[in-house]
């Protein structure tokens, strides 16, 4: 069916001839006046009808002065583009086009303009009818010197060029009687693409087909369009064209992204193919970072060309980067990729091979995003710390959809921060836009897994060397605790590592306390950060400005990090910074004595300021094994001189503090006279003046905790601290270990003790005080109110001359005038008698409910009269509950009981009270091990065995496995690693002289260390850091089963294999045997445990009998996590019979 063009007015054309012009001055355009209103297709049984409900704005190729006015009734119809396409020509110069080769769609024709060509091109047309949106008469460029005019149809399937206004009418079927008036001023629209014009007309793009429109930043001319398009047959393809100002690019970006918006709406066919996406999802699974569903998402892009002028090329790589490149953008988990377009091996295969690497971006590294409103283009900006930006340069129509997937996700891996650590310069209408969040799972503590995860992701690091635990059970609490690195190989986190967690905990509302103890924070003391200009830095949580004296000095990264936590938690209460710097002499000189050249330590100095203008909520600090110099008493003293910091505690042991330092920090403390809860001025090298310490620390009538251990007092007969200043605090902890007392301290402390106001005190360190037995007693006898009622307090009285004035001590311990916790380690005892009158005075004492006697030295090892005395004690003391008489194996000094305590432990069995025993390095042997396995058959109350390093080897540990099938109320006991390691060991030895000496042998032995749990691992409860196969671990407040033995035992437990009938039958240690059968040899120990050499059969395999050994130690140690497992099951209300099921939940 024929199409006709109506017109509503006369066409005018004045000829000119300009064969000798330059056609990039400036021309007058015709113009064929603005549409007004939305072209509609009237549709026929073959034709489209397709309505536009937005104007097209005007252009300058329609309306001018002296141009020609003309309507067009948008009844249509254009050819089809033909399914074939010819290559891209190649160029008439090698300097035709530095582009890559990246040609555009080219429709072959007959290369006919006559009318005959014309009429052979309706049969081309086809049935699809479109609209013209744009049109306007531009000048091509074939290479360098060549330009010609070309005129642009757009339509809504396409963008076309011909070589003239009167071909595009000729090939569109609409008559023409006049051409269009070349104008003879003005500046005449120009048109350039990667390949010259070969053809009649040619098909720029197809519209659904567009990747981006924008302004190319190549020739710094805000005139120039450039439309990238690509397609799965020919592959990418980019034109560039330039307007005649900035107004008419407008338009021209205008109207292609409307009609590329509407063509990919109404498309069928699949943004990108299933190959593509496979080949996408491989290239991040390579970067660890795919993970499907909404945390993959691919775009097409392009790399935008950046301006040559501006930078110096001095290769041919540099010189590609001048212009654009079309790849895809995939956005994992962690990361951004781009990922270049993979080659095909052949046309007739899907395969796809790599083209070039894909650079990675950590979302988390994000610094900037910027967006334009007027076109397709986008930066994105990331920055590794200590280094410059990285800006991406690209476009794509989907922009609006990148930007906002990147906010998601960075939201999603960074739930807690308010304000983000990045500029955004995007369009109103997106900030105004709602980000839907992810689907999350709940996680414990704000997610600090799921970002800190990230953080190392962005800064390529394994998380699994990250370790860290949250204690609930804490003042202060929950706290986190940031623990060595998991590898026992490392001491310290690298600077990425320690930076990566003070960025996961910012912002975070989860923790009351952060504890650095023992973590060196150096590295990152020593990093400065120059181009580091983050906006959170300027305001709190709640949107405040803050306002700091600036300073032209660069500050460290940790000083940085550290105001930024301090600031942005509310919560956050207590900073623990204990050993956490480590601070070097300069030339051996002090420190109070280097003057101006030693720089602070970088913690006060990031946090008092925050403090001194009330900005952070942070008033604990321990600054512990710290030394201090006089920039850092600045910032103490002038935070401290106001009211806004309401400081509670400061924890300043051994921070290297002088008796002026000391007096001018106390003086300061003054103003915090109504909060002040806790000091430590321990460790110190100052001298303390005793009036002078109690004049200033009366000032503080709430004080809690004091902790005056390791100081210096100068000379003089009065107390410490006096009764009238102790009778002042309500304290709960007092420490002045290490520190001598006189007599007149002493009746001080036992005035207060006295008194009701020292009802709170619950723990007292006297520990190396220099107190003697009546000294002890005395204070004893003045904390006890009722005779017979215990305290609830711990005393510490251990490394003290007890053994003067014994006696006093002994009848205050049978007088039941104690506290209900009682300590009095590593002390020395000249007399055994001496020590066996404090076990019969602890035997008939009814108040001590911990005991502690560990490491207690005697002359020599305790006689049988002693050990009688140990047993009744055992047997007959019924308020003990948790008991502690571990020994000392140490190079220069050994202090244990003796093999006698091993017919001592027997009378545990008829205890009824204790249910923890520590009896460690006390060299049990086998025989001990023998006593404690008919010890646990009868013992019912018993829930902890701490027994390790007893040179407790197979036999002996065997029998303990075997004794505990009838024993349902232990709940913990060692797996002797440090006993096995050192059987082993022997064993190994032992098989190595022997085949020196040519003969076959057996023996054992100190294990290596087991490997520390830590997938950014979290230990919950009383801090310890968890051990792989280091000991079996099973306490009273643990909740369930499973998650303890998970987290004690990582080994696969196989099906336990119970003791023989012959084994569960002895009754005594005589009749159990002294030999080890393994295979078909039998190997013989001594009695103390320790392999005897042997001569073994020449059939025998040493090796062989090693690996039996090992067997046999694994198979013993996985007997024994079954039936703890079976107790916990039945102190927890389980069923004996479920124990087995309970295994398999656990282990398989």
């Amino acid at each position: 069916m024929s199409q006709e063009w109506v017109t509503s007015s006369t066409q005018t054309r004045r000829k000119s001839f300009g064969f000798f012009s330059r056609p990039s001055m400036l021309q007058d355009i015709p113009d064929l006046g603005p549409v007004s209103t939305p072209r509609t297709l009237h549709k026929n049984p073959t034709m489209i009808e397709l309505s536009l409900t937005r104007a097209r704005p005007k252009s300058m190729f329609f309306s001018g002065p002296g141009g020609i006015t003309e309507e067009l009734d948008s009844t249509i119809s254009l050819p089809q583009p033909r399914g074939k396409l010819s290559k891209r020509p190649r160029p008439k110069s090698m300097f035709g086009s530095f582009k890559p080769r990246e040609s555009s769609f080219v429709t072959e024709s007959s290369g006919s303009s006559s009318a005959a060509s014309s009429h052979e091109r309706e049969d081309e047309i086809g049935d699809f009818g479109v609209a013209i949106l744009h049109h306007g008469e531009v000048l091509s460029t074939g290479g360098l010197l060549r330009r010609r005019k070309e005129f642009l149809v757009l339509t809504t399937k396409e963008l076309l060029r011909y070589k003239s206004q009167q071909k595009a009418w000729d090939n569109l079927g609409q008559p023409c009687n006049s051409t269009p008036r070349t104008p003879t001023t003005g500046r005449t629209a120009s048109f350039s693409s990667t390949s010259d014009l070969t053809t009649t007309d040619r098909v720029v793009a197809q519209l659904d087909q567009i990747v981006s429109v924008y302004k190319p930043d190549v020739d710094n001319n805000p005139s120039t369009i450039q439309v990238d398009h690509m397609d799965d047959i020919s592959g990418p393809g980019s034109t560039v064209f330039q307007l005649q100002n900035v107004e008419e690019a407008d338009v021209w970006i205008d109207a292609i992204r409307t009609a590329a918006t509407i063509s990919r709406e109404v498309s069928e066919k699949p943004l990108l193919s299933t190959n593509i996406i496979a080949h996408i999802a491989r290239r991040l699974e390579a970067e660890r970072d795919y993970v499907p569903d909404q945390f993959f998402r691919v775009y097409t892009i392009v790399q935008r060309g950046t301006n040559g002028k501006s930078h110096h090329r001095s290769s041919s790589d540099d010189l590609s980067k001048m212009y654009s490149t079309i790849c895809y953008l995939a956005i994992g988990l962690h990361k951004v990729h781009i990922v270049p377009i993979p080659k095909t091996l052949n046309r007739s295969t899907t395969s796809l091979v790599l083209n070039g690497g894909t650079v990675s971006s950590g979302i988390l590294n994000l610094s900037s995003i910027s967006m334009s409103d007027k076109d397709d283009s986008f930066t994105l900006g990331f920055r590794l710390p200590c280094r410059t930006e990285m800006r991406l340069n690209l476009a794509s129509c989907h922009a609006a959809s990148i930007v906002q997937s990147i906010r998601q996700i960075s939201e999603y891996l960074r739930p807690e921060w308010i304000i983000p650590p990045f500029t955004l310069d995007i369009p109103e209408f997106l900030k105004d836009e709602p980000i839907a969040p992810l689907t999350e799972t709940k996680e414990d503590y704000n997610c600090i897994d799921r970002t800190l995860a990230a953080y190392c992701a962005a800064y390529d690091l394994d998380a699994s060397s990250i370790c860290y635990g949250v204690l609930t059970d804490v003042e202060d609490g929950p706290q986190f605790v940031l623990y060595p690195p998991a590898n026992t190989r490392r001491k310290t986190y690298s600077d990425l590592e320690l930076l990566a967690v003070l960025k996961s905990l910012r912002w975070n509302e989860s923790f009351g306390s952060i504890s650095f103890r023992g973590i060196s924070l150096d590295p990152l003391m020593k990093a400065y950060d120059k181009f580091a200009d983050e906006p959170e830095f300027y305001a709190n949580r709640s949107g405040k400005s803050i306002f700091l004296k600036p300073t032209d000095v660069q500050r460290p990264v940790l000083v940085l990090e550290l105001r930024a936590l301090a600031m942005c938690s509310t919560k956050l209460r207590k900073l623990d910074f204990y050993e956490s710097i480590v601070r070097k002499r300069k030339g051996g000189l002090d420190f109070q004595n280097v003057g101006e050249e030693s720089e602070g330590c970088g913690v006060v100095e990031a946090v008092m300021p925050l403090c001194r203008r009330g900005y952070t909520n942070v008033d604990w600090f321990n600054l512990t094994g710290i030394e201090l110099v006089e920039s850092d008493l600045d910032w103490l003293v002038d935070a401290a001189a106001t009211k806004l910091a309401h400081f509670r505690g400061f924890e300043l042991g051994r921070c290297g503090l002088t008796e002026r330092m000391v007096s001018l920090f106390l003086a300061a403390l003054v103003a915090h006279e109504n909060t002040l809860e806790a000091l430590d001025l321990s460790g110190n090298p100052g001298r303390f003046h005793a009036p002078s310490l109690n004049t200033s620390m009366c000032y503080f009538p709430y004080l809690r905790k004091l902790n005056l251990s390791r100081v210096l007092r100068a000379t003089g007969t009065d107390p410490l601290l006096t009764a009238e200043v102790l009778l002042r605090w309500r304290l709960e902890e007092l420490d002045l270990s290490e520190t001598q007392l006189n007599g007149e301290t002493v009746d001080a402390i036992s005035t207060y003790l006295a008194s009701p106001q020292s009802d709170a005190l619950h723990e007292l360190w006297l520990t190396q005080t220099g107190i003697t037995s009546h000294d002890a007693a005395t204070l004893m006898y003045s904390m006890t109110s009722v005779p017979g009622k215990a305290r609830d307090m711990h005393l510490h009285i251990g490394q003290n001359p007890l053994q003067r004035n014994h006696s006093e001590l002994v009848e205050a311990i049978s007088a039941g005038a104690t506290p209900s916790h009682l300590t009095m380690r590593m002390v020395d005892y000249p007399k055994e008698e001496m020590f066996r009158e404090l076990i019969k005075a602890l035997t008939i004492n009814k108040t001590i409910q911990y005991l502690d006697l560990s490491k207690i030295s005697l002359p020599y090892e305790a006689g049988p009269d002693t050990c009688a005395a140990l047993g009744e004690f055992f047997a007959k003391n019924t308020s003990i509950i948790d008991l502690d008489l571990s020994g000392e194996q140490a190079v220069l000094e050994t202090a244990r009981l003796g093999v006698g305590i091993n017919s001592a432990l027997g009378r545990l069995a008829e205890n009824h009270t204790l249910q923890t025993l520590r009896i460690e390095l006390q060299t049990l042997g086998t025989s001990g091990a023998m006593v404690l396995s008919q010890m646990l058959r009868k013992n019912t109350t018993l829930r902890q065995l701490h027994c390790d390093m007893n040179r407790i080897f197979l036999q002996g540990f065997s029998a303990i496995v075997n004794a505990l099938e009838y024993n349902t109320t232990l709940l913990y006991l060692p797996t002797m690693e440090m006993d096995r390691a050192e059987q082993m060991k022997a064993f190994k030895s032992q098989i190595s002289i022997n085949s020196a000496n040519g003969t076959n042998g057996t023996a054992t032995t100190p294990p290596p260390q087991p490997a520390k749990s830590s997938f950014l691992q979290r230990i919950q409860g009383d801090g310890k850091r968890a051990k792989v196969a280091k000991k079996v671990s099973i306490s009273d407040h643990h909740q369930g089963s499973t998650q303890l033995f998970q987290n004690v035992y990582p080994l696969h437990l196989g099906k336990l294999s119970k003791p023989s009938p012959a084994s569960n039958t002895s009754n005594s240690a005589a009749s159990l045997s002294s030999t080890l059968v393994l295979g078909d040899e039998v190997l013989q120990f001594g009695s103390n445990g320790a392999p005897v050499p042997l001569g073994l059969s020449s059939s025998s395999d040493p090796q062989g009998l090693l690996r039996l050994m090992e067997n046999k130690w694994e198979a013993e140690v996985n007997r024994l996590m079954g039936v703890l497992v079976r107790n916990v099951t039945m102190l927890e209300g389980g069923d004996q019979s479920s124990w087995e099921s309970v295994l398999a939940n656990a282990f398989l």
